[in-house]
Formats: C-alpha cells, sequence, structure tokens
C-alpha cells in the first residue's frame, strides 16, 4: 500500500481527521483557485453573461466560447470579442442563444455559442462576451497548436461533482493556469446532476468550472447521469467538434485531432437507453471514423477512445462491467471488437467510482505483461474525480483477489484524483495519475507502441508477477 494512502487511513482510523476533512471540497487551502471559483459566483440578473466555456471548433485555428445568463435574451444580440495578445478584443463574432427550459425550472434558461475565427495556435489570446449591454469578465486562453508532429498533454477524469469534488477542483485549476495543457477530458457524469434543484446545481457546477473551462477547451463524453431530460443539459452545455448545436441526439460522439493524436468521443449511454437506433447510427460512424484514422496513422499515430461506461472492471457491485459479457461487447455492436480490429490504442472510461488500469485485454483475453508493444488495447477507468453520492463518500469497493487483467486498483473514499496524459511522441504515452487531496502520483505507466494500426490475432499470455 502507497505510504501517503496508509497514512490517510491512519489518521482516519484514529480520530485526527474526519471523513469531512477528507471528502468535502475544502479549497480554502488553495487560496488563489477559492478566490476565482468565488468570484464566478454573482447574482444572476437578466442578460447578465456567466458560467463562460470553451470548446474545440472544427479547424487548428478556430475555438468554442458558450455562456449562460438567467433568461434567454431573444431581443438582444450576443457577441464575443477577442484578439490575440493581452487585452485585445479588437475581432467580434456574433453568438447564437437557445432557451434551456427543459428541465430546468430553476437554473439559467440563456445559453449562447459563438465560434472565434482566425486564431494563432501556441499564441495567447483575450476575450471577453456579450450579451445586450452586458458584457464578462476578461479571460484568456492559449490556442492549442494541434501540428501532429506536436507532443501535447491533457486533463483526464470522470464523474466530478461539484460537492465530493472540491479537491480535484482546485487542483485543476492550478493545473489550467500553467499552460502546460492543451485541453480538458471529461468522460461523462456531470454536476450530480445538471437538472438537481431545479437546475440550479447545474449552474453552480458549471461557475466552478470557468476557472479552468475557460482557459482550456473542455472536450467531454455523454454518462449516465446526463440522461434525464433527454440528455438536454449536457446537449446545450457543451458544444462539439463536426456537430450541430445544440448537440443532436443522434451525434453525441465526435472525433478532434490534437498534436500525435486521434480522439473520438462516443457514448456508451446509447447502449442503455430506450431508443436503440443510435446504436447503430454510432457504430457505423465510429467504424468510419477509426478507418480514417488509420489512413492517417503515419501522421497522428496515437487513436484514443474515451466513453464513460466501463467494459470491465473489479468493482464489488452489480454494473454491467461485473459481467462476463457486457452489453458494450455483445454482437452485433461489439466497441471491443471493433475497436481492437481498428487498432485503438487506449480506451478511457469512468462510471465506477475508483481508479483502475487495466492490463493490455482484448475478448477476456490478456494479451501482455507489459504496455511495450501491446497486442491489444489498455483500458484505464478513471472515474474517481469526485461525485457527490452516497453523502459525498463517493467510492465503488474493489474486493477480492484481483482479475489476471487488473495491473492497479485503488478506490478508497476521499482518494479522489484526475489523470495527466502526456503524448510525448509518435511511440511513447505516459499516464499520471494524482490524488488530489495531496498533489502526489497514485499511479503512473508508460505506453510504447512502436507498431500502431489495425489488429488481427490475439495470443494469450498472462502475467506470472507476484502481485
Amino acid at each position: 500500500m502507497d505510504i501517503t494512502i496508509a497514512t490517510l487511513l491512519l489518521l482516519l482510523l484514529c480520530g485526527f481527521i474526519s471523513t469531512k476533512d477528507v471528502l468535502l471540497p475544502n479549497i480554502k487551502h488553495l487560496p488563489e483557485a477559492a478566490d476565482e471559483i468565488i468570484s464566478e459566483f454573482k447574482p444572476t440578473i437578466g442578460s447578465l453573461p456567466e458560467q463562460v466555456h470553451l470548446s474545440l471548433s472544427d479547424d487548428a485555428y478556430s475555438m468554442v466560447v458558450l455562456w449562460s445568463t438567467a433568461e434567454e435574451q431573444e431581443e438582444e444580440n450576443s457577441y464575443v470579442h477577442y484578439g490575440v495578445g493581452e487585452d485585445n478584443f479588437t475581432l467580434t463574432v456574433d453568438a447564437q442563444s437557445e432557451d434551456l427550459s427543459n428541465g430546468n425550472p430553476l437554473g439559467c434558461k440563456g445559453v449562447y455559442r459563438g465560434v472565434m475565427k482566425d486564431l494563432v495556435p501556441g499564441q495567447m489570446h483575450s476575450y471577453r462576451v456579450q450579451t445586450g449591454r452586458h458584457f464578462s469578465r476578461k479571460y484568456s486562453f492559449k490556442c492549442p497548436d494541434s501540428e501532429a508532429n506536436q507532443s501535447a498533454s491533457f486533463l483526464v477524469y470522470g464523474d466530478l461533482g461539484i460537492l465530493g469534488g472540491g479537491y480535484t477542483l482546485a487542483r485543476l485549476i492550478t493545473e489550467a493556469k500553467s499552460q502546460k495543457y492543451s485541453a480538458v477530458i471529461h468522460v461523462g457524469d456531470f454536476a450530480y446532476d445538471f437538472h438537481s434543484n431545479g437546475g440550479r446545481r447545474g449552474d453552480d457546477f458549471m461557475r466552478s468550472l470557468v476557472p479552468v473551462a475557460s482557459r482550456l477547451p473542455y472536450m467531454h463524453s455523454v454518462g449516465n447521469h446526463e440522461i434525464p431530460f433527454a440528455f438536454m443539459h449536457y446537449r446545450f452545455r457543451f458544444s462539439s467538434p463536426g456537430t450541430p448545436w445544440p448537440i443532436p441526439l443522434y451525434r453525441m460522439w465526435y472525433s478532434f485531432h490534437m498534436g500525435l493524436v486521434h480522439f473520438i468521443s462516443y457514448s456508451t449511454e446509447v447502449y442503455y437507453t430506450y431508443n436503440q437506433m443510435y446504436v447503430s447510427a454510432q457504430y457505423k460512424w465510429l467504424t468510419e471514423e477509426l478507418q480514417e484514422a488509420n489512413r492517417n496513422r503515419d501522421t497522428r499515430p496515437w487513436v484514443i477512445v474515451f466513453g464513460h461506461r466501463p467494459m470491465y472492471c473489479s468493482n464489488f457491485n452489480n454494473d454491467d462491467c461485473t459481467k462476463n459479457r457486457s452489453q458494450l461487447r455483445m454482437e452485433p455492436h461489439n466497441l471491443e471488437r471493433l475497436f481492437h480490429q481498428q487498432g485503438v490504442d487506449l480506451i478511457i472510461q469512468a462510471h465506477e467510482h475508483s481508479y483502475e488500469r487495466l492490463y493490455p485485454l482484448f475478448d477476456g483475453v490478456q494479451t501482455d505483461c507489459s504496455y511495450v508493444n501491446p497486442k491489444a488495447a489498455i483500458h484505464i477507468i478513471a472515474g474517481s474525480a469526485g461525485c457527490n453520492e452516497r453523502e459525498m463518500l463517493c467510492a465503488d469497493v474493489i474486493l477480492g483477489k484481483p482479475h489476471h487483467w487488473s495491473a492497479k486498483r485503488s478506490w478508497l473514499p476521499g482518494l479522489n484524483g484526475y489523470a495527466r496524459l502526456n503524448v510525448m511522441n509518435s511511440t511513447h504515452l505516459n499516464w499520471q495519475q494524482v490524488m488530489s487531496i495531496t498533489d502526489q502520483p497514485l499511479d503512473q505507466f508508460y505506453i510504447v507502441q512502436e507498431h500502431h494500426g489495425p489488429r488481427q490475432e490475439v495470443v494469450e499470455r498472462r502475467c506470472k508477477q507476484q502481485r
């Protein structure tokens, strides 16, 4: 057991600290982060813009910005003012607006989206948004350099709540300010839940994200907590490259390129909701998208996919990933088989409120004992950012002897965290799982892949080392 984990457990057992000390959003320990979050919680008035956040657009020279107001201001014009450098707002674009009323009786109704164009990759940009006569604060971001020969780093996590995720959120603010990262990837389950308290929970969550998401494009996949009201909050509050906005039900999946990576966000929720026509629609799109990715492997060798629910897990519950054959692995729309055949390198998932790293795996067979030229994809479950469930204990227990394919497991309450994903070059990728409460690594490993591309055969070879 890690010395830091052991110390935390000892302090808990001896009564020197309480679960409240470990689990609640105690952002006062990072005062700069606390000040930034508090500054975003203003009175909700008319057309005053709030909840400002970024998303990648359809090309490397554009960036989407979204925001909200108390009521949709149909009669008033909305704009984004921006430019290269500090306090430069010489460029202006119009924004479109939508009314978010369904499942949101007490929340902010006006949602806006504008696209900043003609950006300069690698350079800092200033921006602010306007609705009617009201302007937002001034914000800035560094336009990511998505050139295929560039290394890139990302912040990755799933299952982040407004309450239980306080420590993680404070760390993310510090990380975002460092300018080391190209984007954030949130693998489903937001706020807990967007529609709770009449929509006010969603507004508070988006306000708390502003210090992170106003600096970095906030990329996402949909989770089970977004299902109510036909995914309305998710589809209106976020934007996806290559899809209309609000995000349509028939396209809650998308892709983007960043550096050496072809990223794909897919929806696991189509497998668990009432309209199964979207399963075949997504599967067809994924097949074509992965084939396109393979045609460009020379320039973007890494293919990384992320979707909310896992295909495998070691958790002590009845979730689908604990079964011998999860729905995501059933024919004729078997995602695992598709990802394997098309040579996906890394599958990032969440849903289980724990962290688990798997050995290379396909169809229940562990193909490798290491991560050097693996013959199957690596699955990671990164759902430990900190949710609001179970009085914010927010942990899905892992007990018993590990499966042969489970390389690292962590589930203890309070040990919330997020990942730093560093794509170093065409052959080396590094994953570092960080504990939010201590800012110390919980897990770290490298994937070395010198043979990117589609796969055919699998040879079983189990690890023999002592655990």
